[in-house]
């Protein structure tokens, strides 16, 4: 705003003769008020041009982004391409893609927990629908948690440790058309068994790997043989430290790993 008080006003006094100096002081002072006045002016007017930009003038240029309340136009919003990948994540918001976003759309609204149903014996199941699961070892199964988060369960005693018993078992000869009846496999596919759990009778009386035993024959006046075995593990096969007849009973015991 131009200061026009800053020139004072010019009154007639008593004594101020007539006389065009006089005369000319208040309008000397209007004057000079005008100047200012139209200096203002023309700096108002060139800031106005220099804001019309391409629109003509400057009520078009506002009219393009601007309602007639002072808020903005939502074409013009969208006119300007404005996207959120524009912006910067702060402490209060954040930005998400679609695919968060409809990941989220799938959570029920006011969400705060999650469902477990398990099946206990295949014909019924338990759900757990509130509160929570508490999971905890038992005798067998212990729950190993890894970082960050996966959830696994163990067997409370070695795996290694697992089998399966076999008693009573009849041996298969190795040579079936021509048995030696010294040479022989736990069954038909010669499984491997655990090493230590072969065990042999014949004729009902144990024979073992570290030493001899004297065994009967099938027959009351039979003469008695010393015999002992020696186990083939790996093979699942095992062999007589002597030959018995086809008349002999021979039965076994072993046990084979699950692993």
């Amino acid at each position: 705003m131009p200061r026009i008080e800053l020139i004072p006003e010019v009154l007639y006094q008593p004594q101020d003769p007539y006389h065009w100096e006089v005369d000319n002081l208040p309008l000397k002072n209007i004057l000079r008020r005008q100047n200012l006045i139209n200096l203002s002016v023309d700096n108002i007017l060139e800031q106005i041009r220099d804001a019309i930009g391409t629109q003509g003038s400057l009520s078009n240029r506002l009219n393009q982004s601007i309602e007639e309340d002072g808020t903005l136009k939502t074409t013009a919003i969208n006119n300007a391409m404005h996207s959120i990948e524009d912006h910067e994540d702060t402490e209060d918001y954040v930005r998400m893609t679609k695919v968060q976003s409809d990941k989220l759309d799938l959570i029920s609204d006011e969400a705060n927990n999650l469902s477990f149903q398990i099946n206990t014996d295949g014909s019924s199941s338990i759900l757990f629908d509130a509160g929570v699961v508490e999971i905890q070892s038992s005798n067998s199964v212990v729950p190993i948690v890894t970082s960050p988060n996966i959830l696994t369960f163990e067997l409370a005693f070695p795996v290694e440790a697992a089998h399966r018993h076999f008693y009573g078992s009849n041996p298969v000869s190795v040579d079936l058309m021509e048995p030696d009846y010294i040479n022989y496999t736990v069954d038909s596919i010669s499984s491997p068994f655990v090493e230590g759990s072969l065990r042999v009778y014949v004729n009902g009386v144990r024979i073992f790997e570290d030493s001899e035993v004297y065994v009967p024959g099938p027959l009351v006046d039979d003469s008695w043989t010393l015999l002992s075995f020696t186990a083939d593990f790996d093979n699942g096969s095992f062999a007589l430290s002597s030959a018995i007849s086809e008349d002999d009973i021979i039965k076994i015991d072993y046990d084979i790993s699950f692993v």
